[in-house]
């Protein structure tokens, strides 16, 4: 039983022989799952295996980052006293994630996996939080570690952030802290800023490696072939890294080889993972000066544009894979399908196409592009957000691996039997060993700007019980900081002017509650909390409100919808449209918990 389960009793969730999950703290989505004869499983090369998929580390190395840096500018690390260099609290709660104690999670998670006595660990991509030398170099040793102790094979892909753009380039951070507690920055020695003498301090640690260099560096980790492989096959019919790149022209007659990683690995017999590089950095102007976008908004509503080569190589492999009966996983950085509960016209409607990163979010016609592949479930990351996308219509199951460095953090498992029938498990890690211990370097960093009048943020976030309460805590800052800012303003201020129970009774609803007792302690922005709870989480969100009282505003809230129209509410009625939104979001993540069947 994995440690970070917390389970308190055994729950059957359904009976079959073979399997008998067991959950109370692990969510588990069934993909199908029927009794094999005893004949079939001696018959096959393989009766079941189990891949764990760890999306978006982000992980950063405090210690071996400090390595280059005067060790009387930094703090220490309280256990082992060495200098560190951490971003600021100030920088982590103006950010989708967590930065400095990723590291850590990493490990428990990587623990975890051993308990389970699970050997196969893909990594969908963002796995260093910028692709410095120093971060893909203790990603490296942490993988070399478990690999040469425990076994684990890993299969890493790239992301958006590994690398940030496809060539290396200066790299650095203005929001690293000194020993004082006050933010200093940190440069490659080539950045503008250490050439002009502006900052803080240089090191190359912190340069963003390309393509070139993250490959070479974890070329044992996916990126090239093993001698326990069965088969190694890449776009290029090459496994040479220097070789793996499409040539993108533009109208100048200039190209550029563009780099890709993607390849098709058999780790044991029968089972074919797929890793897609779905980083598309389009080109700002002519490919000569070789300036490019960033991959954060692409993702395949630009791939399918820019990399329409990769589609046909993964349409081969699909068939190839049938033809030969072989049960494929695919995994990529970024979602091939909507991840916003059906919500996506409700939330463009009231708060704008770009809000709630829905231009991440491909767009049905995309999904049916990828669908049209023949891929029958993909495991993708970059949202920091738990969902389960599965449509009859394009055939395509979509999980969304939640973050290590979000809430709520976690990693999923996918088990496939003789048969192809797959089961996905994603299981939650609420304890971390010491996760706490550089809070007191962050309430030097509160005490500093208190003492200089400059804004502070909440310290009740150091008062966190366990990690799966600090990214609690986490996500509640931010979107008090930052995500409120994408809802409209007068809808903020009457939520943040009233209680629960003042706006259950605004919109006449209150008749509707058997009590409303519990809603007259909360500040009515909860409400918009436990949205982006039940967003980034599905069905293991923790709601501040139970989940009943959204169901009986949801009921209300529609009794009071006028007939004969397409529309559930008049369009002057802003708070109820976003009550709407709000109850419909949180309704439709429970939907993630449940019964779906797959078979590869």
């Amino acid at each position: 039983m994995g440690k970070n389960e917390n389970r308190t009793k055994e729950i059957p969730v359904f009976n079959v022989g073979a399997f008998n999950v067991m959950s109370s703290g692990l969510l588990v989505i069934f993909y199908f799952f029927a009794l094999i004869s005893t004949n079939a499983l001696a018959q096959s090369e393989f009766t079941q295996v189990k891949i764990a998929f760890i999306a978006d580390i982000h992980l950063h190395a405090p210690e071996a980052a400090a390595a280059k840096l005067p060790k009387n500018a930094l703090p220490k690390d309280p256990v082992s006293h060495a200098p560190i260099l951490l971003r600021s609290m100030r920088a982590q709660l103006g950010s989708t994630r967590l930065f400095n104690e990723n590291i850590m999670v990493f490990k428990e998670a990587l623990d975890d996996v051993v308990e389970r006595n699970i050997k196969l660990v893909a990594l969908p991509g963002d796995f260093t939080d910028d692709g410095q030398p120093v971060n893909i170099l203790a990603l490296k040793e942490i993988l070399d570690e478990y690999r040469h102790k425990y076994g684990l094979r890993f299969f890493a892909i790239n992301g958006n952030h590994d690398p940030v753009r496809p060539f290396t380039q200066p790299g650095g951070k203005r929001d690293f802290i000194n020993r004082e507690g006050v933010e200093v920055s940190v440069m490659s020695p080539s950045h503008q800023e250490c050439m002009s003498g502006r900052s803080d301090f240089c090191s190359e640690l912190l340069k963003e490696w390309g393509y070139k260099e993250i490959a070479q560096s974890l070329s044992e980790h996916g990126f090239l072939p093993s001698p326990a492989d069965k088969l190694f096959e890449t776009p290029f019919n090459t496994v040479d890294l220097d070789e793996r790149h499409w040539e993108w022209c533009d109208t100048e007659e200039f190209c550029v080889d563009m780099p890709d990683m993607s390849y098709l690995v058999e780790p044991v017999e029968g089972l074919w993972l797929l890793a897609i590089d779905a980083n598309v950095y389009r080109p700002k102007g002519s490919l000569k000066d070789k300036q490019f976008y960033g991959s954060s908004n692409a993702g395949y509503n630009a791939l399918v544009k820019y990399k329409p080569k990769l589609l046909d190589w993964i349409k081969d492999v699909v068939v190839r894979a049938k033809k030969q009966n072989k049960k494929l996983v695919s995994f990529s950085h970024f979602p091939m399908a909507e991840f916003s509960d059906q919500q996506t016209q409700s939330i463009a409607e009231l708060l704008g196409e770009n809000s709630l990163q829905m231009s991440r979010q491909p767009s049905e016609d995309t999904t049916a592009v990828l669908a049209a592949t023949g891929l029958k479930l993909h495991l993708g990351g970059h949202m920091h957000l738990f969902d389960v996308s599965q449509s009859s219509k394009h055939g395509l199951t979509n999980v969304q691996v939640p973050s290590l460095a979000a809430y709520q953090p976690g990693y999923s498992i996918v088990t496939v039997n003789v048969k192809g029938k797959s089961l996905v498990e994603t299981v939650i890690v609420r304890e971390v060993k010491n996760f706490s211990k550089w809070f007191s370097i962050y309430e030097r960093e509160w005490g500093f700007l208190h003492r200089s009048q400059q804004a502070t943020w909440d310290s009740s976030i150091l008062s966190s019980e366990n990690y799966l309460d600090f990214t609690d805590q986490h996500l509640q800052q931010v979107v008090n900081g930052r995500y409120l800012d994408e809802w409209p303003s007068d809808i903020v201020e009457q939520l943040s002017s009233n209680t629960v129970k003042e706006i259950v009774d605004l919109c006449h609803c209150a008749s509707s509650f058997k009590s409303t007792d519990y809603s007259s302690e909360f500040n009515a922005t909860t409400l918009i909390i436990d949205l982006y709870r039940a967003r980034n989480a599905g069905g293991f969100a923790r709601l501040a409100l139970p989940r009943n009282f959204y169901d009986q505003l949801s009921l209300c809230l529609k009794s009071q919808a006028p007939q004969n129209t397409s529309q559930s509410l008049d369009d002057s009625d802003a708070l109820k449209k976003a009550l709407v939104l709000i109850t419909n979001a949180i309704l439709s993540s429970r939907e993630d918990m449940a019964a779906i069947s797959l078979v590869l």
